[in-house]
């Protein structure tokens, strides 16, 4: 029993000293590449990745996928980014996607391209929801579901996601589903109110023309539907 005690101590020892260990390299990796130090940055992503370890193999593949300190090598960057991905890294998932539809990787499989989008965005990550809300919605590479446009782009506005808040608005005031002038002016407020300063001019320009199409009482009950919103951290505010 004591031999089976100690042999776990050391197991546990050495997982925690490699994890720690993987860990400092990836900051001395960061610390290089802010020092533009490229060279160094990517011996120790090469080598970490070749290991195994997903965000370094992620980080890899951002390097052929920029050119910096290699030479921009698509398929490289796609390789390393696919080995991340398969480990469920979202990031890698993201720019999978991102590059198949950018059309910088053949053949161009869109399919593929929406699954990588799929894991992305159900593990949280804003960008996949926002553009698979944005896919539902034209209906070009997938076809066309305001259902599920609604769903993808709710979740990243559970995030508080300003641009998915937008979408939001629009669908809700021209005429995909039934018009809500209400809803869309919860959504429209919630995103020309956003902390997020990218766009705002044109988002509270947006939330001016909505509002000039709403009657006084419209526009209380949508404001106190944000309000609402807000106060339960923009969480089922679809339901309000």
């Amino acid at each position: 029993m004591k031999i089976k005690k100690l042999c776990f101590a050391l197991i546990f020892i050495s997982t925690f000293s490699i994890s720690l260990a993987h860990g400092t390299s990836l900051q001395e990796a960061k610390s290089a590449i802010e020092a533009k130090d490229y060279k160094k940055a990517y011996e120790i992503y090469q080598a970490l990745a070749q290991d195994g370890d997903a965000k370094a193999q992620y980080n890899l593949g951002l390097m052929y996928a920029s050119g910096d300190g290699v030479k921009y090598d698509a398929n490289q960057a796609a390789s390393w980014y696919r080995k991340s991905a398969d480990q469920g890294y979202r990031e890698a998932q993201y720019a999978l996607a991102v590059m198949i539809f950018n059309k910088e990787l053949e053949p161009l499989d869109y399919t593929q391209a929406i699954k990588w989008y799929q894991a992305a965005a159900a593990q949280g990550h804003i960008k996949s929801q926002e553009n698979l809300g944005m896919l539902f919605y034209r209906g070009d590479a997938i076809e066309q579901d305001i259902n599920s446009s609604i769903y993808w782009f709710q979740l990243a506005a559970n995030q508080n996601s300003s641009e998915a808040q937008q979408y939001l608005a629009y669908i809700y005031s021209n005429g995909a589903v039934k018009e809500d002038l209400v809803k869309a002016g919860m959504w429209m407020t919630l995103s020309a109110e956003n902390p997020d300063t990218r766009h705002l001019n044109k988002r509270k320009n947006l939330l001016k023309f909505l509002t000039s199409k709403m009657t006084p009482e419209q526009i209380t009950q949508a404001r106190e539907l944000a309000k609402k919103c807000i106060a339960q951290q923009f969480k089922d505010c679809q339901a309000l």
